[in-house]
């Protein structure tokens, strides 16, 4: 592994490190002020700004901002990425034919380079997946409520598949939404659909959702439609990242 850094960096400097980048197969990032601009499928550019420029080995390259986890613009890999000087700046070029499309990024003063040859060969395996706590729950449905029996996994509906159509220790049915992530007011709408559908031919039904978490707005409504929350923290151990909840949802 090789990592090699330039401070403040001239603009030929730029240059020949990006190109020796590509040359060798090293991923490239740029911490400058520039602009960007993007031909392709629509039209756009983006003003002068401080941001980080990242070129990968595979044709990869993505400009982020100071905030914000998705880059603003990007090119997938399967592309190319170039360097060459223009009117005293360097300026990185990807672009690939299929769809034609092209990101240029001028950089009109840069702060640092750095070159990382990088290896990794492992896979993402990760726990704690909904299927693993569909799995969980298949096995253990007294975890939910004592007495709980699953009479089946995945039932289909005009509004998508049921995760769990269940019974109580009384013999009423019982509708079992769940989540990987923190319940949201979307995810209570969900199940309210399915628990009204079944309530067409059976006013008793129940409704259950279960997540690591869940706002007290959200429980709050389950409250009073009459449904409930059941939480499996142990599953949102490493599930913070994934939340999709809203501030509605607070």
């Amino acid at each position: 592994m090789v990592v090699q850094r330039l401070d403040a960096p001239t603009p030929e400097e730029v240059v020949e490190a990006a190109k020796a980048a590509v040359r060798d197969g090293a991923v490239l990032t740029v911490q400058a002020r520039c602009e960007v601009e993007y031909e392709g499928r629509t039209s756009g550019y983006l003003g002068e700004g401080d941001r980080l420029l990242v070129a990968k080995p595979d044709g990869t390259f993505l400009v982020h901002q100071p905030t914000g986890h998705k880059p603003v613009n990007w090119m997938p890999g399967g592309g190319t990425v170039e360097a060459r000087e223009s009117d005293g700046d360097a300026v990185l070029l990807a672009r690939r034919s299929n769809p034609s499309e092209r990101v240029e990024a001028r950089i009109l003063e840069a702060y640092g380079v750095t070159r990382f040859e990088a290896e990794d060969g492992a896979t993402y395996e990760e726990s704690g997946t909904e299927a693993e706590m569909h799995e969980y729950i298949q096995n253990n449905p007294e975890e939910l409520e004592a007495g709980l029996r699953i009479v089946e996994h995945e039932r289909e509906t005009k509004y998508g598949f049921v995760d769990f159509y269940a019974v109580d220790e009384d013999g009423t049915p019982v509708v079992v939404e769940v989540k990987r992530i923190q319940a949201t007011l979307n995810h209570f709408d969900q199940l309210k659909r399915y628990v009204e559908l079944y309530s067409e031919s059976n006013d008793e039904v129940r409704g259950m959702l279960v997540a690591p978490s869940a706002s007290e707005r959200v429980r709050r409504a389950l409250r009073d439609n009459d449904m409930e929350f059941v939480e499996l923290a142990e599953f949102g151990l490493d599930a913070k990242g994934a939340t999709e909840a809203k501030l509605t949802d607070f």
